[in-house]
């Protein structure tokens, strides 16, 4: 699990691990909005600046490409399942498989604001805090009638706990398949069942195991605390990153 730097909080004195983690959500929710939207130019220009705030708070980007893995295969598929179903000028055909321009084109910048979404995922999760994203989520649903603010923040957390956890004991699930020589055999669904049978039976034993330990020690929504006042650098940055997300829309 000391591998998976990309999915842990990263101590650091940067502008963006100081700032309010309310603000990183709103300013999250709507870099992502506006990724979905924009043109391909707004794109690039987004994608430089997304690289030079990794780079401000020292984001470990090939440990993040290691353990995103599985998520390129998946932008894979959804890059080819985009190619041969987005009609337009036909480029390649091979049987009943029409490959269009537009096809290309759709299905790349798709894949391009997922990923891109998602390595603004990894940045919130490398500069905030868990007790700080739980603050945050219990104080956004606070106002809003019949939700259980303090419980679901909770929720969210372990969520975000987990996240590494799965992912270590996939490594191990994986090194104990090669181990044993399951990777050579051929047959795919098999494969599929002596990974995710035992994958699935690890995950759910350290979660009634996490459970139990926080019954034992008398764990408790309320232990959730309050946020702090909001600084006018909380609200500048806020200004600022609104005013960008607008300005993309124009690129």
């Amino acid at each position: 699990m000391a591998s998976l730097t990309a999915f842990h909080y990263q101590s650091g004195n940067t502008t963006i691990h100081i700032l309010d983690a309310r603000f990183k959500l709103i300013l999250m929710a709507l870099t992502s909005i506006t990724l979905l939207n924009v043109s391909a130019w707004a794109l690039v220009v987004m994608s430089g600046m997304l690289a030079v705030l990794g780079w401000h708070i020292g984001f470990p980007l090939f440990s993040a490409a290691k353990e995103l893995r599985y998520f390129f295969i998946l932008l894979l598929m959804v890059f080819v399942a985009r190619v041969l179903s987005t009609p337009g000028e036909l480029l390649v055909q091979i049987g009943l498989l029409e490959i269009s321009k537009q096809g290309l084109v759709d299905g790349g910048l798709v894949c391009w604001r997922l990923l891109l979404i998602v390595l603004l995922g990894l940045v919130l999760v490398s500069t905030t805090r868990v007790s700080e994203i739980k603050q945050s989520v219990a104080w956004f649903f606070k106002p809003v009638p019949g939700v259980p603010e303090k419980r679901l923040a909770t929720m969210l957390g372990l969520i975000v706990r987990f996240i590494p956890v799965i992912f270590a004991k996939a490594g191990e699930v994986t090194a104990a398949q090669q181990a044993r020589g399951i990777g050579s055999r051929k047959n795919p669904l098999f494969r599929l069942k002596t990974f995710t049978i035992p994958l699935l039976r690890g995950v759910f034993r350290d979660a009634g195991n996490l459970a139990l330990a926080m019954e034992a020690r008398c764990y408790s929504e309320e232990a959730i605390r309050g946020m702090t006042s909001a600084t006018q650098r909380d609200w500048g940055m806020l200004l600022a990153g609104t005013s960008l997300c607008m300005v993309a829309f124009f690129i």
